[in-house]
């Protein structure tokens, strides 16, 4: 986590430092975007042993693979995630429609349809990735998939393939959007309220006096 918050500062730095003077050296940024990429490049880290590198890209992108042997593609995942979750919900409200969504003439249900897949690409790509030979071994990460990859079921079996796939897209779907909505709109409320920027930034200018530091969270979790 630390890692990716210094990456998304020294990309917010760089974005303020090339900001044009006729408009009073102020960047104009986005940031739900930004938020996102870091959400996700965190979730990649946490359960895969590696971020996407949105942050690093300043985009979003994803490897996708419909199976572990087919050709990668590249979707971007925040707009897959987002749609899947609007056509999931419907269809959840209408699953009569499920078999057939891909087949309608509204481009929400078959964009929808398609982007159900490309998440579950998305998936099954970072679990390709972590089961080629020695690329375990060599992960010196105590991820959430190498726990997984440890565990077995009731009969002692080792976790297969299509599991660790759907345990790793519940990582992406659970743990990305979720935080980034909730960043935004914290931003969002700091920067609306009155007064509530100036005592964030006196007590982070105490508690930090090396305002190029990220601090570590030892520093701030104490911190009214």
């Amino acid at each position: 986590m630390h890692h990716n918050l210094e990456m998304l500062v020294k990309q917010w730095d760089r974005l303020s430092s090339t900001a044009p003077k006729d408009k009073g050296g102020y960047a104009h940024i986005d940031s739900l975007h930004w938020f996102n990429y870091l959400a996700f490049d965190i979730i990649g880290d946490l359960a895969f042993g590696a971020p996407f590198g949105m942050l690093e890209k300043g985009k979003d992108i994803a490897e996708v693979r419909l199976t572990p042997n087919s050709p990668p593609t590249y979707a971007p995942a925040i707009e897959v995630l987002n749609r899947r979750g609007e056509v999931s919900g419907t269809l959840g409200c209408l699953p009569a429609l499920k078999p057939y969504a891909k087949y309608l003439p509204d481009r929400f249900f078959r964009d929808g349809a398609e982007a159900v897949q490309n998440l579950a690409g998305i998936a099954v790509a970072r679990v390709n990735e972590r089961l080629q030979p020695g690329v375990a071994e060599k992960n010196e990460r105590v991820d959430l998939l190498a726990r997984l990859m440890e565990g077995r079921d009731e009969n002692g079996n080792k976790l297969g393939r299509e599991e660790l796939t759907a345990e790793a897209l519940t990582q992406l779907i659970a743990g990305s959007d979720t935080t980034s909505n909730t960043s935004c709109a914290l931003l969002f409320w700091c920067l609306k309220a009155p007064g509530v920027m100036e005592k964030l930034q006196k007590e982070l200018d105490e508690a930090i006096p090396d305002g190029d530091t990220i601090p570590d969270f030892a520093t701030v979790k104490d911190l009214p």
